[in-house]
């Protein structure tokens, strides 16, 4: 920040002395006496084309009768009214600020020199060099999320865990709904902790799926998390989800057939199977039919529908699901699959559920257009199907 204020301090100093100076120096205006004499001086001009003898002669008595009663105005001196010296310091530091915000300090500009100059065959040396001015250049800035996007990436892929961890923790905590940031940090955590999904990094990655049900890193974490700890119906239900948007043939298509079939084996389901569905998956489940009471204006945003304890209208949800308003009504069954952070619907006999359409995607229901009434005692069964109506917010 000291690279932005010191110069636009300067240049306020600067800009108030020049308008000082500039603005209180003597403007002549022309007197009624100087007036007089030009026109004195054009008449004669005039009439020394017509008759130069009478020229001079007219001339010079013209002037000696009249410039004796010429009256002398006195010059004023004339300075700028403070309120335009104020405003153009105004003005000048704003467009300072405006020029710094968008192409940044010398620091800044090198960087970007450095960056366009990098390419795949860029020896190590120069790619460390660039590393270190990035590092040194975020102890001004260390909110830049280039910058830190950047840094974290790099040491991503040097192995450094940790250091990736509190970049993308970071990170978060500056853009804490955006869901490959959020997938970033709970894989750079998982891995920091060799290999141990904790309490946080599993919250991220769900946080991330409940924001973007397709969101690849984190759905690829989860499973292979839960795989390692012989979670299998786990780590079926998410690499089912990446099967899915992957194409045939592909290289990714084919390793995950693998992990797949390996899950499969281990709870006792054919290679071929079609449909993975995980042997001990729990009966408990919860049935709901979601519908708009009439009709949105806009037929895009995320219809979001919010699964908490019995009774609790805010905090951490047991299960989200996201659907798009074209999908509804909608029949929606819930089960453990769907659970976050290590909650289970097995676990309560009942739950509150809400939902709310969100035309920009937020999972805030602040500003929500559509919102449902909050159900606070909904019985957790398989048979029972329980209706949840959005209508208009207020």
């Amino acid at each position: 920040m000291i690279d932005l204020l010191l110069p636009l301090a300067l240049g306020a100093v600067v800009l108030g002395v020049s308008f000082w100076y500039y603005g209180g120096r003597q403007r002549r205006s022309l007197t009624s006496k100087e007036a007089n004499l030009e026109w004195l001086a054009l008449r004669r001009q005039e009439l020394q084309a017509e008759d130069p003898s009478l020229t001079d002669e007219a001339a010079l008595r013209l002037i000696e009768e009249g410039i004796d009663e010429l009256p002398e105005v006195e010059v004023a001196e004339h300075r700028m009214p403070v309120r335009v010296v104020v405003l153009g310091i105004v003005v000048g530091c704003a467009l300072g600020y405006l020029v710094y915000s968008k192409v940044g300090a010398q620091a800044d500009l090198s960087i970007a020199e450095s960056l366009l100059a990098i390419d795949e065959n860029a020896p190590e040396s120069d790619v460390r060099e660039l590393v270190t001015q990035i590092e040194d250049r975020l102890r001004s800035r260390p909110d830049n999320m280039d910058y830190l996007g950047l840094l974290g990436g790099y040491y991503m892929g040097q192995g450094q865990y940790p250091l990736a961890s509190q970049i993308y923790s970071h990170m978060v905590s500056l853009a804490p709904e955006a869901p490959q940031l959020l997938a970033y940090a709970a894989q750079a955590r998982y891995l920091a902790n060799n290999r141990t999904l904790d309490d946080q990094a599993k919250l991220w990655a769900d946080q991330a799926i409940s924001l973007n049900p397709r969101q690849q890193t984190a759905l690829g974490l989860l499973g292979m998390a839960a795989y390692e700890n012989e979670a299998y119906d786990d780590a079926i239900k998410h690499w089912r989800v990446l099967r899915a948007m992957s194409q045939d043939g592909t290289t990714e298509a084919e390793v995950l057939d693998d992990l797949l079939a390996r899950a499969g084996s281990a709870l006792g389901i054919e290679p071929n199977a079609t449909d993975w569905v995980g042997a001990s998956a729990q009966s408990a489940s919860l049935t709901l039919d979601l519908a708009f009471s009439e009709a949105p204006s806009s037929s895009t945003g995320i219809v979001f529908l919010v699964v908490r304890d019995a009774g609790v209208t805010r905090g951490m949800p047991i299960a989200v699901k996201r659907l798009q308003v074209s999908e509804l009504p909608a029949r929606v069954t819930l089960t453990d699959s769907d659970s976050m952070a290590g909650q289970k619907l097995s676990a309560r006999s009942e739950v509150s559920v809400s939902a709310h359409l969100s035309l920009t995607g937020s999972a805030s229901s602040a500003d929500a257009p559509f919102k449902s009434e909050n159900l606070l005692a909904v019985p957790v069964s398989s048979d029972e199907v329980v209706s949840v109506i959005l209508a208009p917010n207020g």
